[in-house]
């Protein structure tokens, strides 16, 4: 055989040998890593970090007197945010406090009873009510009728001469002795004692008709009543009047406590360690009660992932995942598998095959731990579960 023959088959001895190395290579690289996949799947989810907001706000409104962060603040639980403008409130709160303070006054005085110069002063305005009603039933005395004759008479006499004062300085008068003011003067005298006269005579009437029965029945009146409010300030208070005056109070005291909470809402407090996310409010400005005054975010941040039914075993409480998100390509954060939906979810309305199960998921909560506070609700994540273990062989 020529020379070049044996060389060319030695050629495609070795091309043959070499593409059936290559295609082993293949072979053997596909094997791998169909078990590599089998003995670690990884199985990897995606969804977005998310956070817990809190709606702060106010059940009562007002006008904003202070803000005292801003958006983009760290605070801590009980921090005060902001605070409304509580003058109102406070003159409710000093009335009604002053109203709870008179209530209890009354209620104490009530407790302990009459005191013993109330009683003696009830008894002695029923004596002096008794000796009232005696003296208008007898009728006025003799010796009154008599004064009151004489008090006339005095009286007529003195008119009698103040008239004819009167007279005589109105004639010395024209003959230009006195002056008018002196003419005036001796007139006014003869008026006033007319009027007394008048009064006198009206007395007397009075004293010799004697009492009328209206008069005696008003005597009476007034003496059952002054007895009566005798018999009740011994007697002191009832135990219904003491359950009114504690119900009067009680209704005080919860009116104070409701204005008291108005004015603790006054106050705005962070619930709780967060981030202070909106903000936009100033002094002056005027708020409706129930409405939201500021959004906080949670610091600690959560992804929700939703795997299909068949890597549903690969999931348990506690589990420790690994999350990267985009912002990070270089960083692995952990987070923990905090729930596992109990209920699927995106169901088929009819579930016929096994192939269609797969179409079933369910919803998984990771809380992330992130110390160094550089992950941000909204970023996408990808979740890595911990590979499934190899099956055992039979």
């Amino acid at each position: 055989m020529p020379r070049g023959g044996c060389v060319s088959m030695r050629r495609y001895r070795v091309l043959r040998i070499a593409l059936a190395a290559g295609i082993l290579a293949v072979i053997a690289g596909g094997l791998y890593g169909w078990l590599s996949a089998r003995s670690d799947p990884s199985p990897t989810a995606s969804g977005n970090i998310e956070a817990d907001e809190i709606l702060v706000g106010s059940r009562v409104g007002g006008r904003v007197s202070k803000v005292l962060v801003r958006e983009g603040d760290r605070v801590q639980e009980g921090q005060v945010l902001l605070e409304l403008e509580r003058d109102e409130l406070e003159a409710r709160r000093a009335e009604a406090a002053g109203q709870v303070a008179q209530l209890q006054a009354a209620l104490d005085e009530l407790r302990r009873g009459s005191r013993p110069e109330e009683i003696a002063r009830a008894r002695a305005q029923v004596q002096q009510a008794l000796e009232n009603l005696a003296m208008v039933q007898a009728g006025p005395r003799p010796e009154e009728i008599r004064q009151a004759r004489a008090d006339v008479e005095a009286a007529s006499a003195e008119v009698e001469n103040a008239e004819a004062q009167a007279r005589r300085f109105e004639g010395l008068f024209a003959e230009g002795v006195l002056s008018a003011q002196e003419r005036d003067d001796a007139v006014s005298r003869r008026d006033s004692g007319r009027a007394r006269l008048e009064a006198a005579r009206q007395r007397l009437r009075l004293l010799e008709a004697g009492s009328r029965r209206e008069e005696i029945a008003i005597a009476e009146q007034r003496a059952r009543e002054a007895a009566a409010l005798r018999e009740q300030v011994e007697r002191g208070p009832r135990e219904e009047e003491i359950r009114q005056a504690q119900a009067a109070l009680a209704q005080a005291q919860a009116r104070l406590e409701v204005i008291k909470t108005q004015l603790d809402e006054t106050v705005i407090r962070a619930s709780r360690d967060a981030v202070v996310e909106v903000l936009d409010l100033r002094p002056g400005t005027l708020v409706a009660p129930n409405k939201p005054l500021a959004t906080l975010i949670e610091p600690t941040l959560w992804v929700r992932v939703y795997i299909p039914e068949n890597m549903l075993g690969l999931v348990r409480l506690g589990q420790p995942v690994a999350v990267r998100v985009d912002s990070f390509p270089g960083r692995r954060f952990s987070g923990t598998v905090e729930q596992v939906s109990r209920k699927a979810e995106f169901t088929p309305r009819n579930v016929q095959t096994p192939e269609e199960r797969v179409n079933q998921v369910f919803g998984v909560k990771v809380r992330l731990a992130d110390p160094e506070r550089l992950l941000r609700a909204g970023m996408a994540a990808d979740v890595t579960f911990p590979p499934q273990p190899a099956p055992s062989r039979p």
